[in-house]
């Protein structure tokens, strides 16, 4: 059962709520790349999207100039933003030991996936814009989304397990840390922090697949 089968110590216990506080930022700005692309994408698509963003949104694109003007500058920000955070996953690492390891590596899996598929869609967005004589419908857009859904699936599963099955934080314990771990992105953008009726309110309406945006007042 590992260290966590017994009473934690003040360190051992301190150590596990750090990994999952950063663990839950990664979480927070990845949010903020999909709120990010899928505003961009909506514009120039002409598709206001509805239902649940929990999976990834299919959006048809077929106006060259619209996607160059907000689209791809979209995705470079997802490139900046998981740049980012693949630094500051490094800087935690000497924490991912005993039973923290396998939370830390499966998100640096989906960290690596976030950047791969990102990097990708760069990639093709600028050959189509740049190419009039490339049909978008040849380039496969989609190439990486499944590895991208299974490798944060994957993540979030070995994180959930870390909180609810070894540490053992309640629901309320929960929503606290990612409350703070979404405020503290918001921090980074020069946005007031949510309170806490504000944030739980969008993120129950998150959960039954309403459209909502933690980044955004």
């Amino acid at each position: 059962m590992g260290w966590f089968s017994k009473r934690l110590s003040g360190s051992q216990k301190e150590e596990a709520l750090v990994m999952v506080r950063h663990l839950q930022t990664m979480l927070a700005y990845q949010q903020l790349a999909m709120e990010t692309y899928n505003d961009a994408a909506a514009i120039a698509s002409g598709r206001i999207p509805h239902g649940s963003e929990l999976i990834q949104l299919s959006f048809y694109f077929s106006n060259r100039a619209l996607l160059a003007q907000y689209v791809i500058p979209a995705v470079a920000r997802k490139i900046e933003i998981f740049q980012s955070i693949e630094m500051k996953h490094r800087e935690v690492s000497v924490l991912a030991t005993g039973n923290l390891k396998k939370p830390y590596e499966k998100m640096t899996a989906a960290i690596n996936a976030w950047l791969e598929r990102a990097r990708y869609q760069y990639h093709v967005f600028q050959q189509w814009v740049s190419n009039t004589q490339v049909d978008l419908d040849t380039l496969d857009t989609v190439r990486l989304d499944k590895y991208e859904l299974a490798a944060t699936d994957r993540a979030l599963k070995a994180l959930n397990d870390l909180i609810f099955r070894k540490i053992r934080l309640t629901q309320d314990e929960w929503f606290d840390i990612v409350q703070e771990s979404f405020n503290s992105v918001r921090a980074s953008l020069k946005l007031a922090p949510l309170t806490k009726k504000t944030f739980r309110s969008r993120f129950m309406q998150g959960l039954s697949g309403e459209q909502v945006r933690f980044f955004k007042d």
